[in-house]
């Protein structure tokens, strides 16, 4: 495992413009509200990594293992690492995301970063130790951690940012959490294992969840209802689906 990169696209014509270089196995990605941060986590080095969209530069880190907490400047480095004891051989990918930690393990190993609706926190999917860790954007501190089910792994707050829509890859549940009060407001159970990606409809409405399937299943897209917390409907798609993004609402056909 070596540090690998986060690619910038140009989306008119499809070019990348920048690739830089993060941490081992960079994960889970998504722009702040205001557009000016981007956060991934490193699931191999245990750090939230964050990037300046105006000079597409690494500008801060933090370090994530429980009881070693720290927010850093700058991108990550060698010696950054090894002075928090933690690396790439800490860590297994086998199975991404479906391994129980092991006794005595404080590494978060984090999926997934999603800034709050306002980008003045970043919540951080922690796999291994089924937290999620707020970061206060602005102290870059842990502001708390949020006990999550099992295998924690992809995370969506709703727009009006009073809900966290958390996949858990363990457990097999979708959970619904009131942001305010961290606690769980209702969990559904895919009809299929292997839960990955979330993001929820620009109305705040539905919750759409991609389910990779085992074997030779398909894939599957799991639309959660958000008013009543049940599963609205499903669409099987390719095998292995992964990541999932929202384009656009159509009007109604008639």
């Amino acid at each position: 495992m070596v540090p690998s990169s986060v690619s910038v696209v140009a989306t008119e014509p499809m070019l990348e413009v920048a690739r830089i270089k993060t941490c081992a196995m960079p994960h889970g990605s998504r722009l702040n509200p205001q557009g000016t941060k981007h956060y991934s986590a490193c699931m191999m080095d245990d750090m939230l990594v964050e990037i300046d969209t105006h000079t597409l530069k690494a500008s801060r880190h933090f370090l994530l293992t429980k009881g070693r907490e720290m927010g850093m400047t700058g991108a990550p480095g060698t010696s950054v690492h090894k002075a928090a004891g933690t690396g790439a051989m800490k860590h297994d990918t086998g199975g991404h995301g479906m391994e129980p930690p092991k006794a005595g393990d404080v590494s978060c190993s984090p999926t997934w970063a999603q800034p709050s609706a306002t980008g003045e926190s970043v919540f951080v999917a922690c796999n291994k130790s089924d937290e999620i860790v707020e970061i206060d954007a602005a102290g870059w501190k842990v502001k708390r951690r949020i006990s999550a089910r099992a295998g924690v792994y992809n995370l969506a707050v709703t727009k009006d940012g009073t809900r966290l829509i958390a996949t858990n890859k363990r457990s097999g549940f979708i959970s619904v959490i009131d942001v305010n009060t961290g606690r769980e407001m209702g969990a559904i159970l895919a009809r299929r294992r292997v839960m990955h990606g979330v993001v929820i409809s620009p109305d705040d409405r539905y919750a759409f969840i991609s389910v990779e399937g085992i074997g030779s299943q398909p894939g599957t897209v799991e639309i959660i209802d958000l008013a009543t917390l049940k599963i609205a409907g499903s669409v099987d798609v390719a095998e292995g689906a992964a990541g999932i993004d929202f384009l656009r609402i159509e009007a109604a056909q008639r």
